[in-house]
């Protein structure tokens, strides 16, 4: 359980491989706590500490200039719509108070509405 904006409390499901990669990960740190500390100081990560990670990972890996972790969570939002998962599903995953909050994600698919419309049959009767 994390906190998400505004201090409420955030559930974000992960597979199930990862859980159990997890777990014996935790088991053989024998610690409790925060999953994620920082090296030198011990601490949990905030949102500061994963945006200088992502961003450091970025430029090592010569990727454009921009590279966030916002760009993170805007192409896990994109590919979650590109694969068909339903916008209030989405919006909950993303913390979005309503699934107009996660509208803001539909530009960047502009051939989605015709790929919808050559879904329909042609040709039935109801």
């Amino acid at each position: 359980m994390q906190k998400g904006k505004g201090d409420k409390p955030r559930t974000v499901p992960i597979p199930e491989a990862l859980y159990t990669e997890l777990l014996a990960y935790l088991l053989e740190l024998g610690k409790r706590g925060a999953l994620l500390r920082t090296v030198h100081l011990g601490r949990r990560i905030c949102a500061k500490d994963v945006c200088d990670i992502v961003t450091a990972a970025a430029t090592r890996a010569r990727l454009r200039d921009g590279v966030t972790a916002r760009t993170l969570r805007h192409s896990y939002a994109t590919h979650l719509m590109d694969r068909g998962v339903d916008l209030a599903i989405i919006a909950s995953l993303m913390g979005h108070r309503s699934p107009q909050e996660t509208g803001v994600y539909l530009h960047v698919l502009p051939h989605r509405p015709e790929a919808a419309v050559r879904t329909l049959p042609i040709g039935e009767r109801s």
